[in-house]
């Protein structure tokens, strides 16, 4: 069933309402009609099924049948702070999403091919939010991540939550990232350089654990994708089915 994330005052009395972009592409892209079901998962951490009764491009309306506790979140909260790449943005992006990262922090490094100037980077990153959230729902996720705007790489590990354990991916680092022990960690940011990869300076300022991705070179635009399942997956976060 498609999936919509409200704000939880949007559920209430039995009722729950879908309204903007949402409801507009419901009615006129899915030509959802009265009696078709959706979820809809509010941001209190609840998820409903919801037997339309009203559709219009501004508002969609209908009766919760059911409602739970909202699925589909990783355990483990993994932020992913990438390297802007050449191409390809749009599909990191959206993986990224489905596969559960937390929050991706788009960044510029020394070698970042790709240049974009102040209005330019806040259209991206608006584009980004939005890809993000349709890519979650689409995914079954309880929330999108959050698509942070465009910045350098100082002051990055003061600008992730407290506590959160660094990496950075380097094809120099002898540790690979799928041996890492995540047994206690509760949040990790992985750093994906660019194409160049990212230079010794900037790898200080990281002052991150280096890990690797194996015995081949990747992608920038994939890399990030890899290392967020690897992780997941360390974490025993690929192990439950979908419910």
């Amino acid at each position: 069933m498609p999936r919509f994330f409200v704000p939880a005052a949007a559920v209430h009395d039995g009722r729950a309402a879908v309204e903007g972009d949402d409801a507009a592409h419901l009615a006129r892209s899915l030509r959802a009609a009265p009696g078709e079901r959706i979820v809809v998962v509010d941001d209190a951490g609840a998820e409903h099924g919801v037997v339309l009764e009203s559709v219009a491009p501004a508002r969609v309306e209908g009766a919760v049948e059911w409602s739970r506790a909202a699925t589909g979140e990783p355990r483990l909260a993994v932020h992913v702070v990438q390297a802007l790449a050449k191409d390809g943005m749009d599909e990191l992006v959206e993986a990224l999403s489905e596969v559960g990262a937390t929050a991706i922090w788009p960044v510029v490094t020394r070698r970042t091919v790709v240049r974009l100037d102040a209005g330019r980077a806040e259209h991206r990153v608006q584009r980004w939010n939005a890809i993000a959230r349709n890519a979650a729902g689409l995914a079954g996720r309880a929330r999108p991540p959050v698509v942070h705007p465009l910045r350098d790489l100082h002051g990055i590990r003061d600008a992730v939550p407290a506590g959160t354990r660094m990496l950075v991916c380097s094809t120099t680092a002898q540790m690979p990232l799928a041996g890492i022990d995540l047994r206690d960690t509760a949040a990790v940011a992985v750093c994906i350089g660019p194409e160049g990869g990212f230079d010794a300076d900037e790898l200080r300022t990281l002052d991150a654990e280096p890990v690797h991705l194996g015995p081949r070179t990747l992608r920038a635009r994939l890399a990030g994708v890899v290392a967020l399942t690897a992780l997941l997956a360390a974490g025993g976060d690929m192990d439950a089915a979908l419910p």
